[in-house]
């Protein structure tokens, strides 16, 4: 049994004036050898006065050392009346390779070598190869051995250098064939047909077993989260699934649910089935609701606020909770604002079976003054950051909802891990209202804002490219010691290379420009691509800054307003000899475009107005994505002027079944000031993220090289752009959703020229969305029914990218 030694066990009966008669050493690790180097790293000597101080500092710098297993002190007193320092030691071993293995059939030698990590040389103790035997036990039982069993022994060669081997029992492996929820039956495996019927009849309370699959964390082969997760296998793991699986049923109104086991049950020779066993009990629905324990406020004042479930609805433990967080909000708010306010919930079952009254109990707490707004657990994000999220001052009355508001609002940051607020007493007492003045202490656990991706993009347009981009969420220009983390600034670096498609870009955004919310994004790039008549070269940079618009009464924000500056080096490359000729048969040509258009400043004037309520930018379920904008390009060698409005609107037509309806609209207008507009600020539809089913591009004014139109055709531009894209998706599995889609567009040939009848397409089509992180596909499958006369047709189509 490893032998616990408590340091300084007799010092507090030592008196300080005692001289130090004697520092001895005693080693209990049975090495021998000479222990003299212990003492002589020492301050405490013998001769001089003992110092308790001075051995704590010694005990302290001999652990640090690293050499020591255990390390100790005594201090005794002797019969010459002075004091015996005994330091107690417990060296560690010197581990000499190399490392020596029993019983070891499925693993090779140097792989478990590898698992455990010793290094040759290196001093190890009792606990640092119980860590070693234990990653050994996990790389065994991520490969299905989860009876494995690993233990470790020394030999002691010479002194304390030691061989080092470890006994390893692998026992029987058995790959856990499927998990099995026993007596789950509203708990129902739903599939493809299942999501294409969101009107059915289902039985009341149930739901996807997938919801139990996702809590215990056991993933299908396709999905990526489980590539880089480890579904449960070790009995720690299996029985917290136990706690986890009742949770899923509580939360869907199972309060009485009773979750036993996991049991192994063999299948075959190497698989076994792992079987949690379910009581799920009644499923209970609400009766009566009522709020017990208020003083200060009208019952039915705080339901109106609280937004209570119905009676009749499922009594879910997530809801039940839910509703007493809001509860808690409420009385913490308003006019007096009671804070630490406490809500409990109580369940009591009614005379009739399957049901509960649900009593939220209510223990109010006492008006607060805030005294001081603390921030604890940022080490890298500045208290400036943290606090401009917070909508509470010192001096304020506490009110929870501001404070519940603030939470949410630093958690939608992305900085944190975990947000929390409490508040802590102070020694000020009461203001002259009788509010007590405490701190509001608002506590974050920071997490990883940074990443770096590289990867593989690929599209119908731009064929396949390498990327690779490095971005912080959580930057500070101004902070290299902090390895430029911490400001609250987005900062972004990205590069890509194909044959058709190039790309460096660089970006930085600061949402609070001087301490306001003056959002300014600064961007600089070079992008290239290929046309099949011309190459093309983008070079410049862009800045701007806006302002969240307000509006009576509420004054909300409601979008932002801002204004920007770019300016552009633009320039053509390999272009297309020959003459072409447009629908009323003139002759232009592409080296006609690059003769007055090549190499070309644009510095354009930016005004926009953009709001963005999507619930998520990935796959949005709700809400909508609208910019308005102008823009005005005087004084360089291109002067036009543009004027567009783009707006997608996500609406949910079952949230049961994860039906979402999108609808886009775009439209846009050029012209030039003086002189035309040329080709590459023209407009053109077509391809996978505007009109699908037709050739990138092809829905605009085309050009060909016959006056006829018989000849090689060509997308040549127009100057009014209209594009309606609806879609209608469903989901499949987790990250895969089928599509539907319809896509109706134009391109006129002037400024405000509504006349489409030589562009007009209208395409219908399905689709995949693969909602792989960071990595999304859209596959699409599409058809016109209606189409411009010389356009190609594209009936494949995809891209790796988010929603256009």
């Amino acid at each position: 049994m490893k032998r616990i030694i408590l340091p300084f066990l007799c010092l507090s009966s030592v008196a300080m004036a005692i001289d130090v008669t004697e520092v001895k050493v005693k080693t209990l690790d049975g090495f021998g050898g000479d222990s003299g180097s212990v003492v002589s790293r020492c301050q405490t000597k013998a001769g001089a006065k003992y110092d308790e101080t001075i051995v704590t500092r010694d005990v302290t710098q001999l652990k640090s050392s690293g050499e020591f297993e255990e390390i100790a002190a005594d201090a005794v007193k002797n019969a010459h009346g002075g004091v015996d320092v005994v330091f107690y030691v417990k060296r560690k071993v010197r581990y000499n390779a190399p490392l020596v293995l029993e019983g070891n059939e499925f693993f090779s030698e140097s792989k478990i070598a590898k698992e455990a990590g010793l290094q040759d040389g290196s001093l190890y103790g009792e606990s640092d190869l119980a860590e070693a035997a234990s990653r050994i036990r996990l790389a065994y039982r991520k490969k299905n051995f989860a009876d494995a069993k690993v233990v470790p022994r020394v030999e002691i060669i010479s002194g304390n250098n030691a061989k080092i081997s470890f006994l390893i029992d692998e026992g029987q492996r058995r790959k856990i064939r499927n998990f099995v929820f026993s007596g789950a039956t509203y708990a129902e495996k739903r599939g493809i047909s299942y999501a294409m019927m969101p009107f059915r009849e289902e039985k009341e309370g149930a739901f996807d077993e997938k919801e139990l699959r996702d809590a215990i964390g056991d993933h299908p082969w396709w999905n990526p989260i489980g590539w880089f997760s480890d579904s449960p296998s070790s009995k720690d793991a299996l029985a917290q699934c136990c706690d986890k699986i009742a949770e899923v049923f509580r939360n869907h109104g199972f309060l009485d649910v009773v979750v036993t086991g996991p049991e192994e049950v063999e299948v075959g020779d190497d698989e076994k089935d792992i079987v949690f066993n379910i009581q799920e009990g009644p499923l209970y629905k609400i009766g009566n609701m009522s709020i017990q324990g208020l003083k200060q406020y009208p019952e039915q004042a705080v339901r109106d606020r609280s937004e209570l479930p119905e009676t009749g609805a499922i009594a879910g433990g997530k809801v039940l909770d839910e509703a007493a967080h809001r509860i808690k909000v409420t009385v913490g708010s308003g006019d007096r604002g009671l804070a630490d306010t406490r809500v409990d919930v109580l369940c009591i079952p009614a005379a009739s079976p399957g049901v509960v009254d649900v009593v939220f109990k209510v223990t109010e707490g006492v008006p607060v003054r805030i005294n001081e707004v603390k921030i604890r657990g940022n080490d890298f994000t500045k208290d400036r950051v943290i606090r401009r999220e917070i909508r509470l001052s010192p001096g304020d009355r506490m009110l929870e909802d501001q404070a519940d508001r603030s939470k949410k609002r630093l958690e939608n940051l992305g900085y944190f891990a975990r947000v929390g607020y409490n508040l802590e007493k102070t020694n000020l007492g009461k203001d002259e209202n009788g509010a007590e003045y405490r701190d509001l202490v608002y506590e974050v656990e920071e997490k990883n804002t940074g990443a770096f991706m590289v990867g593989i993009g690929a599209s119908s347009v731009d064929s396949v490219y390498l990327s690779a981009e490095v971005s912080q969420n959580n930057f500070d220009l101004f902070a290299p010691s902090k390895l430029f983390r911490g400001g609250g600034q987005k900062a972004r670096a990205y590069v890509a290379w194909g044959p058709r498609y190039q790309s460096a870009e660089i970006g930085l955004v600061e949402p609070y420009f001087l301490d306001r919310m003056l959002e300014l994004s600064v961007d600089a790039y070079r992008r290239m691509r290929w046309y099949d008549e011309y190459d093309l070269y983008r070079s410049g940079a862009s800045a701007s800054i806006s302002y969240p618009v307000k509006f009576m009464p509420h004054w909300e924000p409601f979008g932002r307003f801002g204004v920007g500056f770019s300016g552009e080096f633009i320039e053509f490359d390999d272009v297309e000899k020959g003459a072409y000729y447009d629908h009323s048969g003139k002759e232009v040509s592409f080296e006609e475009e690059k003769r007055r258009y090549d190499e070309a400043i644009e510095p354009v004037l930016h005004i926009f107005w953009a709001r963005d309520t999507r619930d998520n930018f990935r796959m949005p379920t709700t809400g909508y994505r609208t910019k308005i904008f102008a823009d005005i390009a005087p004084g360089g060698d291109n002067e036009y002027w543009r004027f567009g409005f783009n707006h997608r609107n996500y609406f949910t037509v079952s949230k049961r079944y994860g039906h979402v309806f999108m609808l886009g609209l775009r439209a846009e207008t050029i012209d030039a000031i003086s002189g035309e507009v040329p080709i590459y600020n023209r407009m053109f539809l077509g391809g996978p993220k505007s009109i699908r089913g037709i050739e990138y591009r092809n829905v605009a004014p085309l050009v060909s090289r016959d006056a006829d139109g018989r000849g090689d055709v060509a997308p040549w531009g127009g100057q009014t752009l209209f594009c309606l894209n609806a879609e209608y998706t469903i989901p499949i599995v987790k990250m895969l959703r089928f599509a539907v889609f319809s896509d109706v567009g134009g391109v006129g040939v002037d400024d405000f020229d509504f006349d489409f009848s030589d562009t007009f397409a209208w395409t219908v089509g399905v689709g995949l969305r693969i909602d792989l992180p960071m990595f999304p596909i859209r596959l699409d499958v599409a058809t016109p029914i209606e189409e411009p006369d010389m356009a190609e047709k594209e009936a494949f189509s995809f891209t790796v990218g988010y929603d256009f």
